[in-house]
Formats: structure tokens, C-alpha cells, sequence
């Protein structure tokens, strides 16, 4: 026998005796039930339902053909939604009705998903105000600079949502933000009232919403409960996570019972628009 051969047996049969089986975890996590559920002032419950896959196809949706969704205001009797497309349930019964109770059940594989929502008054929107980003800096009125005329009049401007807010009550809000006809995406937008001032909330987005003249903005405020507003909270927060910056992405508090994913929320709403303009901000003169 040749020398190299040799080499070669005698190298595959040590690495062959010192091998041994390392059960790797790769976290196969089994298909999850993920249910948007909403129920609006004056319109039908609507549910729908998707799994997701496993870890390897984390973009992969199967939808939920099978489950039996019933819908329930306070203690009345359940309602079964008629799957109107695939995953996709609505009543014809049950129509959102302000100071109710809803109940949601979703009978799914031989398991039992609930969640439990409250319909809040209507919100009352005050007003819109717009504040320049370039006030923000104390800047005034652009005229003053020698640098391009019209400079900062081109500067996207904060919007604040006025709102009344009962002080003898916690409340909590989700906003979402119309421009042009096109809804505003890439975050969810929810408050409570901790800085409320007597009975009205101020409420902007921040530079995470920021509006350029002539933009046409409606703004839709939805009153929603504690559970439903730290849902959209954690989202937010998963969905901003990455290695860098913030811990592990997790999933996000579900008000849904039995492990699924998602939420099931009550909801009142009103909505309001206006037209951004440029309006030189003079200290201790419409500021906000």
C-alpha cells in the first residue's frame, strides 16, 4: 500500500473515532395562528386569519380556511362570520356599538383562541396644528437668512393632533396618517394620555411623521384599550430591533389567548384633514 493512501485511511479513521452527535437546537418553531381582528363603531366585525410557516421560509403565509369565528357583544348570544374570502371572516349580525363589549372565539385544529375588546367613546379632534421644523431650531422666520431666499419654506413641518381627553379616565389612541389619498406606513402610531394637559392631548409623531407644504393630510384618531395599545407599542419595538441597537426581536404581547399572534380590537374613530403651508414661527405666537 502507498504511503499517501495510507495517510489518508489512517486521517478519516481518527476523525471517525473522535466524532460524536451534537444535537443543535435551531429553534423550529411549530406554525402559529396570527389573527387581525377589529371591530369599528357602526361597521361589521371583520377577522382575518393566516399561519405562519416555520423558520426556514419566515416569509411564507398559509391561510386559515378551516376555523370557526364567532363574535359575541357583551352577553348576548355568538355570532358565526361568513368567510367572505380566503381567511378573511365578517359578520353580518354584529355592528360595532359604543360602550359594548365584544368577544371574540376562533375554534382552530381543536383549540380555542379568545380575546376580549372594549368600544370606546368616539374621539374628539380639536384641531390640527402645524409647527415648522425649522422653528424647532429657533430659526423664525426664514426671510432673515442670507442663504437662498425661501430656504426653510421648503422644510417639512410636525403636525399636532388636538384632542379632547377625559382626565378622570385612562385613554389610549392610534393614529394613522393619510397624505396625498396614500396611508403613511412603515410604523404604527399610538399614544396614552400621560401628557395630557387638563382635558386636551397634543399629539405628534415626531420626526417619524414629518409633512412638506402642499401635502393634504388626513388624520384618523381611533380610541382604543390598554391591551390593543401596547400591542401596536411592542410592534413597534420589534419591528424597529435589529443586532446593533436593541435586544433580540421578539413577538409582541398578543390580547389573544392560546399562544396566536396578532391582536382583536374595538375601536371608535374621527378623522380630520388640512393642508400643510408654510407659516413663519414667531416665539410666544401660535407656538405649540
Amino acid at each position: 500500500m502507498k504511503k499517501p493512501v495510507l495517510h489518508v485511511i489512517i486521517t478519516v479513521l481518527f476523525f471517525t473515532a473522535c466524532e460524536r452527535v451534537i444535537d443543535v437546537d435551531l429553534n423550529v418553531a411549530a406554525a402559529a395562528l396570527v389573527v387581525e381582528g377589529r371591530i369599528l363603531k357602526d361597521a361589521p366585525a371583520f377577522v382575518e386569519l393566516h399561519e405562519t410557516s416555520s423558520y426556514f421560509t419566515p416569509d411564507t403565509q398559509r391561510c386559515v380556511c378551516s376555523a370557526l369565528v364567532l363574535i359575541r357583544e357583551n352577553d348576548g348570544p355568538a355570532d358565526t362570520l361568513e368567510q367572505i374570502a380566503p381567511g378573511k371572516f365578517r359578520s353580518n349580525i354584529i355592528y360595532g356599538k359604543e360602550g359594548s363589549n365584544y368577544t371574540l372565539e376562533i375554534l382552530y385544529r381543536d383549540q380555542v383562541f379568545s380575546a376580549e375588546s372594549f368600544l370606546g367613546p368616539e374621539p374628539q379632534i380639536y384641531s390640527l396644528t402645524q409647527r415648522t421644523f425649522a422653528s424647532f431650531g429657533d430659526f423664525g422666520d426664514s426671510s432673515s437668512f442670507g442663504f437662498g431666499d425661501g430656504l426653510l419654506d421648503s422644510l417639512p413641518s410636525f403636525l399636532f393632533t388636538n384632542i379632547y381627553d377625559d382626565p378622570d379616565t385612562e385613554n389610549y389612541y392610534r393614529f394613522e396618517y393619510y397624505v396625498n389619498g396614500e396611508m403613511r406606513t412603515g410604523r404604527y402610531f399610538v399614544s396614552d394620555d400621560e401628557n395630557a394637559e387638563e382635558d386636551t392631548l397634543k399629539y405628534s409623531p415626531g420626526p417619524t411623521a414629518l409633512f412638506d407644504p402642499g401635502d393634504t393630510v388626513t388624520v384618523c384618531v381611533y380610541a382604543i384599550d390598554s391591551g390593543v395599545h401596547d400591542y401596536f407599542d411592542m410592534l413597534n419595538d420589534a419591528l424597529s430591533s435589529n443586532s446593533f441597537f436593541s435586544s433580540t426581536p421578539y413577538n409582541p404581547h398578543s390580547n389573544i389567548s392560546n399562544g396566536a399572534l396578532g391582536y382583536f380590537s374595538a375601536m371608535s374613530s374621527a378623522c380630520l384633514s388640512t393642508v400643510i403651508v408654510f407659516t413663519p414661527f414667531i416665539p410666544g405666537i401660535g407656538g405649540q
